[in-house]
């Protein structure tokens, strides 16, 4: 059994167990706790919020970052960070989130769900997910300026 919910509070054990999360979804972190302060501005925003997945034994084994965007047209949910723990993959704790973010966005009024993955390459079983979830590729630049 799987819990999926908004994170409400900043704990420093969830601080510690969302970056053992985020080292497996990036080589680039190195494990250690997610700061206090990001963790609570995400808290405190109205347009984002922290999902985490719990299972029985209260142990954090997957977790997704939410963004409202909008523009003048649309009003659309924009995933980030979406990990589940190596060790449940395979056992449908992915597909339970991917619908827990669908069910966010709905309820933040929004018309799409949109994401990046790293390329194919890189992410196959990433790709595979998505796609098998109904996902479905677009073809476009993806453009990043560091500020």
């Amino acid at each position: 059994m799987i819990d999926i919910s908004a994170l409400a509070e900043y704990d420093g054990d969830i601080a510690a167990a969302m970056g053992e999360l985020r080292q497996q979804l990036s080589a680039r972190h190195d494990g250690s706790p997610i700061e206090r302060e990001k963790i609570e501005e995400l808290i405190e925003s109205p347009y984002h919020d922290i999902l985490l997945a719990v299972d029985e034994k209260g142990k954090i084994v997957a977790m997704a970052i939410m963004s409202v965007v909008m523009s003048t047209l649309d009003r659309n949910a924009y995933l980030e960070d979406l990990v589940v723990d190596s060790k449940c993959r395979g056992r449908g704790v992915g597909g339970q989130m991917l619908e827990a973010i669908k069910d966010w966005g709905r309820q933040k009024g929004c018309r799409r769900l949109e994401f990046t993955s790293s390329s194919r390459e890189k992410k196959e079983g990433a790709a595979g997910f998505y796609e098998s979830h109904g996902a479905e590729l677009r073809q476009t630049n993806c453009f990043r300026v560091e500020l």
